[in-house]
């Protein structure tokens, strides 16, 4: 799907008409494929707060939809809405924008092509492996008195997650980036050494050892 079939399955006109929830959810949901470059210019000129605005309310839909078992499949999402949430405060140029919209295409891909979670159905025992997006859709309609099933979503907990795109401390209750958090960091670092009397590893040692009394054993 190229950017003006995106754009039509998003009933906009152009990418600045990007705002509303829905656009978002179907962007990440769309059963058909998207080329990575329409993906990314979509999003290219979505206001900043606006998109991450929509990002953090699609990730508190998805949590309330995990079973409550799959503790290590709900601290993985935590994981990746932090790592996204946080890369997309800091998307202020083009290039970190385009970074951005890399990193939530992937996640696209494992979401909706790529995971496999495994459910068995509770009446009928028959199992079958379905995408992310699909087993929490079965999920939710098992709330709504549809057949039970037992979720399995280890194979599911592989989703690579890079250090660099974890690193943003992003404060949920802010909605921001935690710059204070950063410069601390900062601070920590810068004050190893002190640059006016620095320290250096064993210039005082002969001093200490001069100075210090030798025990005598007899």
């Amino acid at each position: 799907m190229k950017t003006d079939e995106l754009l039509e399955l998003l009933d906009i006109e152009s990418p600045d008409e990007f705002e509303y929830f829905e656009h978002l959810a179907e962007l990440l949901e769309c059963p058909e494929e998207i080329s990575h470059e329409a993906f990314c210019e979509i999003l290219q000129d979505v206001e900043q707060k606006t998109l991450t605005e929509l990002l953090e309310t699609y990730f508190e839909d998805l949590l309330v939809g995990i079973p409550d078992e799959a503790t290590d499949f709900y601290t993985l999402i935590l994981n990746i809405r932090q790592s996204l949430l946080g890369l997309s405060l800091s998307a202020a140029g083009s290039d970190q924008r385009r970074f951005f919209a890399d990193e939530l295409f992937r996640f696209r891909l494992w979401y909706v092509f790529d995971s496999a979670v495994y459910c068995k159905s509770k009446i009928a025992g028959s199992a079958s492996s379905f995408p992310v997006i699909e087993a929490l859709a079965l999920y939710r309609l098992e709330k709504l008195g549809e057949q039970a099933h037992e979720y399995d979503f280890s194979e599911a907990l592989s989703y690579p997650l890079d250090e660099y795109s974890v690193s943003f401390p992003y404060s949920v209750e802010e909605g921001e980036v935690d710059e204070a958090s950063i410069d601390e960091e900062e601070d920590d670092d810068n004050t190893l050494i002190d640059k006016i009397l620095p320290v250096i590893d064993g210039e005082y040692a002969e001093e200490e050892d001069d100075d210090a009394a030798v025990p005598s054993w007899e």
